[in-house]
């Protein structure tokens, strides 16, 4: 009942920003944290901004999702690859799908893979694998890094040249409007230390050296937080000897260089919705 409550008033204008701030403050009011999000369970941590729009919205990143069914629904799939899966929404969405035959989940972050296996054997599901490592353009040992807790869905490898990383300094003036309207962020959130930040040593692997199919169809997702070009180059093999439908956050910044490498490996471009975009190879 509280639940449909505050989900009613979320969708009035006037509430909009009041009930998200009501639900991270009284989280503890629901004691049970796993809820049905379409046709599967999921855990969620109501704390943390991304799942308390999904609890509200009962589902999460409803236009891509709606595009990406709509246009792989009727063909078959050997492999669904979820690379930055988070605690699992794409995984356990397609897991449902009986074109896809197998799928492969991919968090690097420690806690998130946690809640996804969580999340994995809360369905009950048997043809998943996951990895708790991240996807890059070689097999090593690296840094992960993110600024709040409550917001884990955007860490990211650690890279000293990302300009979102080097966003946190007192000195820099930022678009303020920009801010609110795409990272959900205040002016104040890059007045963090860079020293108070959460990091996290986590082993890297290329795709290419994860899975090897040759001649197969292949369903992928990457949103790994302005990482994706070092996928892509760790996953060539993959790039060139199956047919792929793809979809990869791509940052603006960051959109050429990804844009002309897919290019180049004939792929070609279908859609973007936001900083989503569709590619495929046939």
């Amino acid at each position: 009942m509280l639940k449909n409550t505050l989900i009613y008033l979320y969708n009035k204008k006037f509430f909009r920003r009041i009930i998200p701030s009501f639900l991270r403050k009284f989280h503890f009011l629901f004691s049970n944290k796993i809820f049905i999000i379409k046709n599967f369970k999921l855990k969620l941590n109501l704390k943390n901004s991304l799942e308390r729009k999904i609890f509200l919205e009962n589902s999460f990143e409803k236009n891509q999702i709606n595009f990406l069914v709509n246009n792989v629904e009727n063909k078959n799939f050997d492999y669904f690859i979820d690379i930055g899966a988070y605690i699992g929404y794409y995984t356990l969405l397609f897991s449902k799908f009986k074109n896809i035959e197998k799928i492969i989940s991919i968090e690097a972050n420690k806690a998130n893979y946690n809640n996804l296996l969580e999340n994995i054997s809360l369905n009950k599901l048997k043809h998943i694998t996951a990895h708790n490592l991240g996807c890059s353009d070689h097999d090593g040992i690296t840094k992960l890094w993110y600024s709040d807790q409550n917001k884990m869905g955007g860490s990211s490898i650690l890279n000293i040249d990302d300009y979102e990383y080097n966003k946190y300094d007192p000195n820099l003036n930022l678009d303020t409007n920009n801010l609110k309207s795409r990272y959900d962020k205040k002016y104040k959130d890059y007045k963090k230390s860079k020293d108070n930040f959460f990091y996290q040593s986590i082993n890297t692997k290329k795709l290419d050296n994860i899975i090897n199919p040759i001649n197969k169809h292949l369903l992928i997702k990457i949103d790994v937080e302005r990482h994706e070009l070092f996928v892509l180059k760790g996953a060539e093999k993959i790039l060139t000897n199956n047919k792929i439908f793809l979809q990869i956050e791509i940052f603006p910044k960051l959109f050429d260089n990804i844009n002309n490498f897919l290019l180049n490996k004939n792929f070609k471009l279908i859609k973007n919705i936001d900083w989503d975009y569709y590619y495929k190879n046939y």
